[in-house]
């Protein structure tokens, strides 16, 4: 696929649904087959294609659709104990399910969702999921202290230290980094921007001769796969960008917390510009700005986002009877 010869299909999809077919494989009440195949047919391969044709797919994502499949299916076997089904489950069945083994049993909610929607099940009320606060963000001192340890320290690997950059100083998380590609860097050779959003963003100078030595240190490494890659952070695998796990060991390794180093970045930023200009800037959604301003105690909250520079409308003045604005 790699190299042209066989159309190109996701490894991540083809390897789910393989995993699917056997998983179906192994239920012997038919009535929960059909209700698994459905749910896998109509909800989640529909929504991992449109992902597959965006980029490819990653193993937290399938795993992820994995844990719907078998908690869905522990789920029936569940009712199917208390001698129910799902088309007469009841609050209390939900409620019990949920109080036994809530983290664990959590990914049955996508199911459960879909066939209330769909009209398989009562229409019922789900736990709401409760975010815990454990990862404090850095404090801004500890976050430009690893920022300039990343900018002046030659011994740490040079791949481990631009996604480092990225993530300090522009926020971005390690799963959107790894999908960057070469085509992403533009260098006109006195300066170099990335695109994260809409505008792509600037890199500063110490930033930029890392981002330069990175994208020709490529072609040396050590796998075949990354010379004739365009990602910018290629994997193993011909034709995958790097594994964000991976990426996150990395990290981890020269001393940068991912997750909370992102969050201290965008809560600085932030707190500098309007939330609208950041979200834009470094691909984020608006409202996920909004709510870090808030978090933050930012004071942008009067500022509206669109076209400042048209002229104000004019309107003739009472007493003049000439315009004004």
């Amino acid at each position: 696929m790699d190299s042209g010869v066989l159309p190109r299909v996701d490894r991540q999809l083809m390897l789910y649904q393989r995993w699917l077919t056997e998983r179906l494989a192994d239920i012997e009440v038919l009535e929960h087959r059909r209700h698994l195949q459905h749910f896998a047919t109509w909800h989640q391969m529909r929504r991992l294609r449109s992902k597959a044709e965006k980029g490819p797919l990653g193993r937290s994502q399938t795993g992820q659709t994995k844990q719907e499949i078998t908690q869905a299916g522990a789920f029936l076997a569940w009712l199917a104990d208390r001698g129910r089904t799902i088309e007469c489950c009841q609050q209390a069945d939900l409620d019990a399910w949920h109080t036994e083994k809530l983290a664990t049993r959590r990914p049955a909610q996508t199911f459960l969702r879909w066939c209330m929607k769909t009209g398989r099940m009562p229409r019922l009320a789900l736990p709401p999921q409760v975010i815990n606060q454990d990862q404090a963000p850095l404090h801004q001192h500890r976050r430009l202290a690893l920022l300039r340890r990343t900018l002046n320290d030659d011994s740490l690997p040079l791949r481990a230290r631009v996604a480092a950059a990225l993530v300090l100083l522009y926020a971005q998380p390690v799963t959107r980094i790894v999908h960057l590609t070469i085509d992403d860097v533009f260098d006109d050779g006195a300066s170099i921007t990335v695109r994260l959003g809409d505008p792509p963003s600037p890199l500063p100078e110490p930033v930029a001769d890392l981002m330069r030595a990175h994208v020709q240190s490529r072609q040396h490494l050590p796998y075949a796969s990354s010379r004739s890659s365009r990602w910018l952070f290629p994997g193993r695998q011909p034709g995958q960008p790097m594994n964000p796990v991976s990426l996150q060991v990395h990290l981890r390794k020269i001393g940068v917390p991912p997750q909370r180093g992102r969050t201290s970045a965008i809560r600085q930023l932030v707190l500098q510009a309007p939330a609208p200009v950041i979200a834009k800037a470094l691909g984020y959604h608006d409202k996920t700005a909004t709510r870090l301003v808030t978090e933050a105690g930012g004071t942008w909250s009067r500022y509206a986002p669109g076209d400042h520079t048209r002229q104000p409308a004019t309107r003739p003045s009472r007493s003049t009877g000439r315009p004004r604005t």
